[in-house]
């Protein structure tokens, strides 16, 4: 089982973990000094016995292709995601073009 690597040893870390797992993360738990970790479905957050953490899990792919098509339908060079998406459907042309876009964790400096 991966984890997220967050210091729980602080109140800080704590904090952290409880945040996340609110926001719908998924937290595993192991008794206080152990290493078998098990998912909690219903953490009790007792963190004297027990030891919890995030289960890291993928965010999705590192990159994505997406045909963009100009919709001169709206009467300026807007641009809607997706060939065939209905709004551009009578507007399609062959101006098809194919947008590489990496996730903004992945891609560095200020994204």
């Amino acid at each position: 089982m991966n984890l997220e690597q967050i210091d729980t040893s602080t109140t800080a870390g704590k904090a952290r973990v409880m945040q996340l797992a609110a926001e719908g993360r998924r937290v595993a738990y192991s008794n206080a000094g152990h290493h078998e970790w098990a998912l909690a479905r219903d953490p009790r957050w007792d963190w004297r016995t027990r030891d919890y953490a995030i289960i890291a899990e993928p965010v999705g792919p590192d990159e994505v292709w997406v045909n963009v098509t100009p919709s001169f339908k709206l009467g300026r060079a807007e641009y809607l995601y997706g060939s065939c998406a209905t709004a551009a459907a009578d507007a399609y042309t062959s101006e098809v073009r194919q947008v590489r876009y990496i996730r903004a964790d992945l891609a560095g400096g200020d994204a």
